[in-house]
C-alpha cells in the first residue's frame, strides 16, 4: 500500500545554505545527514554519472525534504519558469501567508509579488529560493485554529499531457483525481504566476495525507523536456512511502513502470527509483525497523491535511449560505 508522499528531493550547490533557508520559520529541521559513495549500482539507481553526494534529510510537520549536494552536478542552462515541464515546485502553507512570505524574503528568497487571493480563501505567491528554485507559499487565514510551524502541503508537476500523467499517478497511488479545472485568462492568475494572459489546466491527486498537483499550461505552452540527470540542480524527484516495497515494485513493474533497477537498502530504508511517462523521477521507499522516526507515521502534523479539508468544506458551506464573502 502507498502510505503517502514522503519527501521532495532537491539538488543544490550549497548544502548548508539550503538547509538554513528551508529551516525558515521552523518549516523543516534536519533529522539525518550522510554521505553517498560513487558506486556503479548507485549511479544506475540514481541515474547520475557520479553518485557521490552529501545528503540532508529534513522533517517538517507533515513530511520530509531531501537535499543533495553532488560532487559532480549538472548545471542547468537556465532557471526554470513556472510553466516548464518537470517537478516544478513544492508548497509550504501557514495560517498567516503574509508573515510566511516576509520570513522567507528575510531568509534570502526572491519574489515578483506579495501573496494575493484567487477566490478560494487562500493567499498565494511564488518565491524563488537563493538558488532560484520555485516554492509556492500559501496562507490559510480561515485555519486560525491550527497552531505550530508552517507545513509541507504538495509537490507540483508541470506536464504537456495532464490526462496522461494524472492517469499514471492514479494508477501508482490507487487514488483518483479528486479535483480538476481550467483556469485563465484572468489577471489574478497572472499576478501569482508573474506572467501575462496565462491559460492552464490543473488537477490534484491525493498521495496519503499530502497531494500531488499537476499543471498543463496552454499559454505559454508547456513542452516536453528531455529526461534529466537527477544530480542537475533543482527539484530532482519525489518519494512515496510504502508499507511493502517488494509488493509495490512487482505491482508497478507488471503495469509497465520503468524502474532504474531492483530495490536497494541503505540500512535505514529500502528504496527504488523509477520514471513516469514524462521522464520525471519518483521513488518508492519503505522505512526499516529501528528507523521509524523517518516514517510518515511519526510526523507530528500528519492529521493536518484532513483538518484543512474540513475547514475548506466549512468555508464553502458558509459561502453557499451567504455567511462569508
Amino acid at each position: 500500500m502507498i502510505k503517502g508522499l514522503h519527501h521532495a528531493g532537491l539538488s543544490v550547490a550549497n548544502l548548508d545554505a539550503a538547509i538554513g533557508f528551508y529551516k525558515t520559520a521552523k518549516a523543516f529541521d534536519v533529522v539525518s545527514r550522510f554521505r553517498v559513495p560513487n558506486r556503479a549500482d548507485l549511479r544506475a539507481m540514481m541515474a547520475v554519472d557520479d553518485s557521490e553526494c552529501e545528503v540532508a534529510l529534513l522533517r517538517g510537520p507533515t513530511g520530509f525534504l531531501e537535499l543533495f549536494k553532488f560532487a559532480s552536478p549538472v548545471t542547468p542552462a537556465s532557471s526554470p519558469e513556472v510553466y516548464h515541464a518537470g517537478i516544478r515546485h513544492i508548497c509550504i502553507q501557514a495560517v498567516d501567508g503574509d508573515q510566511l512570505y516576509d520570513d522567507f524574503l528575510a531568509a534570502g528568497a526572491k519574489s515578483h509579488a506579495r501573496p494575493s487571493g484567487l477566490g478560494t480563501g487562500n493567499l498565494y505567491c511564488y518565491i524563488r529560493d537563493p538558488e532560484d528554485n520555485i516554492v509556492e507559499l500559501e496562507g490559510l487565514p480561515y485555519a486560525a485554529s491550527i497552531t505550530g510551524p508552517p507545513w509541507f502541503a504538495h509537490v507540483a508537476i508541470v506536464t504537456p499531457d495532464i490526462k496522461r500523467l494524472t492517469a499514471f499517478y492514479t494508477m501508482v497511488t490507487g487514488t483518483p483525481v479528486h479535483s480538476s479545472g481550467h483556469f485563465g485568462p484572468e489577471a489574478k492568475y497572472d499576478v501569482v504566476a508573474g506572467l501575462e494572459n496565462i491559460v492552464f489546466d490543473g488537477a490534484w491527486v491525493k498521495a496519503g495525507p499530502l497531494t500531488l498537483e499537476f499543471w498543463q499550461y496552454h499559454q505559454p505552452e508547456t513542452e516536453l523536456r528531455p529526461s534529466v540527470d537527477t544530480s542537475q540542480h533543482g527539484w530532482s524527484h519525489f518519494a512515496l512511502e510504502v508499507d511493502d516495497l517488494d509488493a509495490e515494485y512487482q505491482r508497478l513493474l507488471a503495469d509497465g513502470v520503468r524502474f532504474h533497477g531492483a530495490p536497494k537498502s541503505n540500512g535505514a530504508v529500502r528504496f527504488v527509483y523509477a520514471r513516469d511517462p514524462d521522464g520525471n523521477v519518483f521513488e518508492l521507499l519503505q522505512v526499516l525497523p529501528g528507523h521509524e522516526h523517518l516514517s510518515l507515521d511519526q510526523v507530528t502534523g500528519r492529521d493536518l491535511p484532513a483538518e484543512i479539508d474540513r475547514l475548506v468544506a466549512q468555508l464553502y458551506r458558509s459561502r453557499a449560505h451567504g455567511q462569508a464573502g
